[in-house]
Order: structure tokens, then C-alpha cells, then sequence
């Protein structure tokens, strides 16, 4: 996936068990790339629960989209006992002070480090310097409805490309999930590469063998 809004162009791969969004799409197209999601979705399910999906992820692809969003994925995963486990990422391009990525990775350490609730760490991709964050938040809803939890991890990852930042955020009510998840977005950062606008594509650059370290416990 590589997508150009704005001033940077980017690429990320997500493993396994994560199904990408259709962003950014002419019209003639999205219903179809639609109904594929859904199908892989559901690949053993009834045309009801494929259609369902479809127009779901129909209208969120069109906030997304319209929200500047560079690329969005749905994981799904089965746990040990059998349990559904689930998961959003979204990456986004943030503009900051143009200014050298180590002194940029820096400074949102340091912010993000004076909240209370978060976990902040200092990690390093191949593309550079990065900040990994782990919070929880929550959503309240009406007055019938329970407020709704979520752990949230970040990565915010200072671009080559000065002035930008690319933050890339993985949400889940399954909080028991935290640490696969935790992984899993430390692993996307690992294969993410930014590069000017319009730029031809290059192979992503492939950690070596044991470069990828444990944040958090």
C-alpha cells in the first residue's frame, strides 16, 4: 500500500490476520474493493454478514478517506479459548516545526512523558528515531450505554521528509491482547518507509535478525 496526500508518500505492511481498507479509491471502484474485504473477512460466512460488512466499512472508508487518513486496517484474530479479538490501525501524517528527526522524536517523548496514564519509550526503526506510547482511553456513550475502554498503542515516527510526522495508532478493547498487539505495531514501524511525494518506490529496508526489541515488558 502507498498512498501520496499531501507532501509524503508511504508504505506499511501489516502481517497476518489484519484486513487493509480501501482508501482513497475512485467511486467506480470502492463498491467492489469493498465486497472483496468483505469476502476476506468472511470467507466462510452468509451473504448477509458479507453485506453487512461491506456497508459498514463503506461509510468508514469515506470518513477516513475525508479525514486525511494515509492508510486504515481491521485485525481479527481468534484467541485460545476461542474469543474474537480486534483491532484498528490508522496511520496519519502530522505537520511539526521542520526540524532534524532525532530532535523531533525527542521533544514528543518528553510531552507524551508528562501524562501520567502513558507508557513512553524511546524506540529505533530503520527509517529513523521514533516514540512508542501505550495509553487507555475511554469512550462514553448515551445514558443507556456503558463507557466503552480501549488501549491505545502509537508510534510517532519524525518523517525524512522534514515537517512531517507519521503517527501510526493501534486500537483495542482487548486488553488482555495488549502485549501481541504492542508487537504487532512495533513490527508495522519496522517495514514502515516515508519518502517525498511522487517519489519512485523503493524496497523497504529489512531489519536484521534480532534488531527487533521488547518495549514495555
Amino acid at each position: 500500500m502507498s498512498l501520496s496526500p499531501q507532501s509524503v508518500s508511504i508504505t506499511v505492511d501489516t502481517p497476518e490476520g489484519f484486513h487493509d481498507l480501501p482508501l482513497h479509491l475512485p467511486a467506480d471502484v470502492l463498491d467492489a474493493a469493498l465486497w472483496e474485504l468483505a469476502e476476506r473477512i468472511w470467507p466462510g460466512g452468509t451473504e448477509f454478514q458479507r453485506e453487512t460488512t461491506a456497508i459498514v466499512y463503506s461509510d468508514l472508508t469515506t470518513a477516513l478517506t475525508a479525514d486525511d487518513v494515509l492508510h486504515a486496517a481491521v485485525a481479527l484474530y481468534e484467541t485460545e479459548d476461542g474469543a474474537a479479538s480486534t483491532a484498528h490501525l490508522l496511520v496519519r501524517a502530522q505537520a511539526v516545526e521542520p526540524q532534524a528527526p532525532e530532535v523531533v522524536a525527542a521533544s514528543f517523548q518528553e510531552t507524551l512523558s508528562f501524562d501520567e496514564h502513558r507508557n513512553v519509550a524511546r524506540v529505533d526503526l530503520p527509517c529513523g528515531p521514533a516514540v512508542l506510547s501505550l495509553h487507555a482511553t475511554e469512550t462514553e456513550g448515551e445514558a443507556v450505554l456503558p463507557t466503552l475502554e480501549f488501549a491505545q498503542v502509537e508510534l510517532y515516527v519524525p518523517a525524512p521528509v522534514q515537517g512531517w510526522l507519521i503517527v501510526l495508532a493501534l486500537t483495542t478493547p482487548c486488553f488482555a491482547d495488549l502485549p501481541r498487539y504492542t508487537g504487532i505495531l512495533r513490527q508495522i514501524g519496522e517495514s514502515l518507509v516515508v519518502r517525498p511525494a511522487g517519489q519512485e518506490d523503493e524496497p523497504p529496508k529489512t531489519p536484521a535478525a534480532g534488531d527487533v526489541r521488547a518495549v514495555f515488558g
